[in-house]
């Protein structure tokens, strides 16, 4: 080990190159998982958060909430079903809005306070009382508008405001500024708005159901559309969150040009070792010829490789952070310590793995062989 560090020590400029070519691809990556986790959480929170275990759609509904119409009235019915503790309707409406600041590209949706199918507690103020009309809360992100509680927002087509009485966190819907809101209130903003839908005053999209605990989701799900005659669709929250418009395109698109980059970090420090070993085979050579076996030598290059992985994270992140305090607001990247510990395990491996392909070469030099040539 001592050998391998006082190398890398001699050879700065050589080992320094592949050090920047690592940290510019950790970067990549780190950037890379930032904007895929911050499209995913932005567009999700608000399925993902909702305190629901299932979703119930019309089957014509696509299992997405704009395409969905049920009536009020099923809710009563799915309260009934074995296995199901609470359920609440939910519905949205995605547009504009007037705010203290001008106009605002948001959603809102209609839930039912205290019920699966919205935010559980709010982040500061309060949510919505079941039944108070026209109050909402806002997801955070309101916040970076100069939106504050107390304010009033009033959706485009709609003429009556809606006061903000506190504000949540992670529960925004396909990357839009959302405000909770009561079912009524949704509702009228809706055939304010939307014309269209006048005369359906009994309607919601869907139902959000908590499984009672010990119960199973799968046959709960089966029984509420059996009790509801077949019309409708029932699946867990994590296929909900699949569903909505390009979440799970994008989600695999990101995950394989990640999968990729690691790809090309692993050949990267293979090519790098191999043309080391390559160049160093007299050295090598010479330490067999007085007694240092295979083993040292490839736990050197091992240790080098790690070296230069751990050294690479660390530039890599902190590089990354500054690019993030650099990006504007409007730009939806999250950086999870989860995903960071993922990129720190995967870029060890992927480094020692790229390593691994010089022990091989190191094993066959023949001491003899190479000093001849020498």
């Amino acid at each position: 080990m001592k050998l391998a560090l006082a190398e890398m020590r001699r050879n700065r400029a050589r080992f320094g190159t592949i050090v920047a070519a690592l940290v510019l691809i950790i970067f990549l990556v780190l950037v890379l998982n930032a904007l895929a986790d911050g499209l995913y959480y932005g567009a999700t929170g608000a399925i993902r958060t909702s305190g629901a275990d299932l979703y119930v759609f019309s089957t014509d509904g696509r299992r997405q909430l704009p395409r969905s119409t049920l009536p009020a009235s099923d809710g009563a019915t799915i309260a009934t079903v074995p296995g199901v503790a609470s359920v609440g309707a939910v519905g949205t409406l995605q547009g504009t809005g007037q705010g203290p600041n001008g106009t605002l590209d948001l959603a809102l949706i209609g839930y039912e306070p205290g019920r699966p199918g919205g935010p559980a507690r709010a982040s500061s103020g309060r949510l919505p009382a079941p039944g108070e009309p026209f109050t909402a809360a806002a997801d955070g992100s309101f916040k970076d508008k100069g939106v504050k509680i107390g304010d009033r927002i009033t959706f485009s087509g709609s003429s009556r405001p809606i006061t903000i009485v506190g504000f949540t966190s992670d529960s925004r819907y396909e990357l839009q500024p959302t405000l909770w809101t009561t079912v009524d209130t949704w509702r009228t903003v809706r055939d304010e708005a939307r014309p269209e839908f006048r005369g359906q005053e009994g309607d919601v999209q869907a139902f959000a159901v908590k499984v009672r605990p010990g119960a199973s989701t799968a046959e709960t799900a089966k029984a509420i559309d059996g009790a509801l005659g077949g019309r409708t669709e029932t699946i867990d929250r994590a296929t909900t969150v699949l569903s909505l418009p390009g979440v799970k395109q994008q989600r695999s698109t990101f995950n394989q040009i990640v999968y990729t980059t690691f790809v090309v970090a692993g050949i990267v420090i293979a090519l790098f070792f191999a043309l080391i070993t390559l160049e160093k085979r007299t050295q090598l050579a010479i330490l067999k010829a007085i007694g240092a076996s295979s083993r040292y030598l490839a736990t050197g290059i091992l240790v080098q490789s790690v070296v230069i992985s751990a050294l690479s994270l660390v530039l890599g992140i902190l590089l990354s952070r500054l690019a993030a305090m650099a990006l504007p607001s409007s730009v939806p990247v999250t950086f999870r310590a989860a995903t960071a510990a993922t990129v720190v395990v995967a870029t060890l491996v992927t480094g020692a793995l790229g390593a691994a392909f010089s022990f091989r070469r190191v094993t066959r030099i023949d001491p003899a062989s190479a000093l001849g040539g020498a």
